[in-house]
């Protein structure tokens, strides 16, 4: 069956798409066999449809590429305020521990601390500062003209809040009971045995931090120089 070349190409975008009837695909072959004009006109359609898929293709490529950058970014965003939440936690944390946690020794004035022995034999230190964040105390055995003696060394620590900020409270009484008592395991299958000494002087410490010494660092420093500590009792 013949056709015209207005119904050919009317037939021709059917054609390429593959979406015309078997009776019409024999018709549009014939008549390209015969017809050139036609057969340029379905060229024509072949280039632009290649074309069109070209321009698709590099449009959906920089679309992709530009998604891509729009991830990076957004990870980069994401990343970076996640660091800055880590660091300013950390610099509120650092901030939290410098002021209500980092112990500075008080120095010791006339006056500031008292020993009292109590009837029962107890040894009472009192705070008479304004407020300290925390007390410490070493038992130790000494020897001072020739007589070892167990005495008790003490000193409070302030911390930046305290010193500054920390109103103190009238009806507060600073006080502690100075132990003179130690556990020890004399390996005779009794276990633990606690150990009282007879405390003859309480000494305030007056060099940095008791915490790190041990004993004998604290039998050698009182002994090399004494002013390092101060006698505030003995018996």
């Amino acid at each position: 069956m013949k056709i015209s070349c207005e119904i050919t190409k009317d037939l021709l975008p059917l054609y390429h798409d593959e979406v015309c009837s078997n009776q019409s695909r024999i018709a549009v072959e014939e008549h390209l066999q015969e017809c050139d004009a036609c057969k340029k006109y379905l060229d024509s359609i072949n280039s632009d449809f290649i074309q069109d898929s070209t321009a698709k293709s590099s449009e959906q490529a920089k679309s992709n590429v530009l998604k891509g950058i729009k991830k990076k970014l957004f990870r980069k965003n994401v990343m970076v305020s996640v660091i800055s939440v880590i660091c300013a936690i950390a610099v509120l944390l650092g901030g939290f521990e410098l002021i209500f946690h980092r112990q500075i020794p008080i120095p010791y004035e006339e006056g500031l601390v008292s020993v009292k022995m109590r009837d029962d034999g107890k040894l009472l230190a009192y705070f008479n500062g304004d407020d300290y964040y925390c007390s410490y105390k070493w038992n130790t055995t000494i020897e001072k003209d020739g007589i070892k003696q167990d005495v008790a060394y003490i000193y409070y620590t302030d911390t930046i809040w305290t010193r500054y900020f920390s109103k103190p409270q009238k009806d507060k009484e600073y006080k502690y009971e100075i132990n003179n008592s130690s556990w020890k395991d004399y390996d005779n299958g009794e276990g633990l045995i606690e150990e009282k000494k007879d405390i003859s002087a309480v000494y305030y410490m007056v060099y940095p931090d008791m915490r790190k010494m041990s004993s004998n660092m604290i039998k050698e420093e009182v002994s090399k120089d004494s002013s390092k500590s101060v006698l505030l009792w003995k018996k």
